[in-house]
């Protein structure tokens, strides 16, 4: 699975499993840094194995992530589609 910076992820292990973020940056072919704008904000990403993550939606637009509120809008808006 290759995922890339703006698309939205699910956590399939740790104490965040089966909760939503999108991919903010690559630092390897092995990890990735995650936010969902609430509980893991831009300026604290959550370090996570791409193992560990599954893809839900690939990105459109990596420039419309571009702060914490518009990252917890989009992700709010896929709980209540799920």
């Amino acid at each position: 699975m290759t995922v890339e910076v703006g698309d939205i992820v699910q956590s399939k292990s740790g104490h965040d499993a089966k909760r939503y973020f999108v991919v903010i940056a690559m630092l390897n072919e092995n990890y990735i840094l995650i936010a969902d704008g609430k509980s893991r904000k831009l300026d604290s990403p959550k370090q996570k194995n791409v193992k560990h993550v599954k893809l839900i939606e690939k990105a459109i637009q990596t420039k419309s992530y571009v702060d914490d509120k518009s990252i917890a809008d989009r992700l709010a808006k896929l709980d209540t589609v799920e």
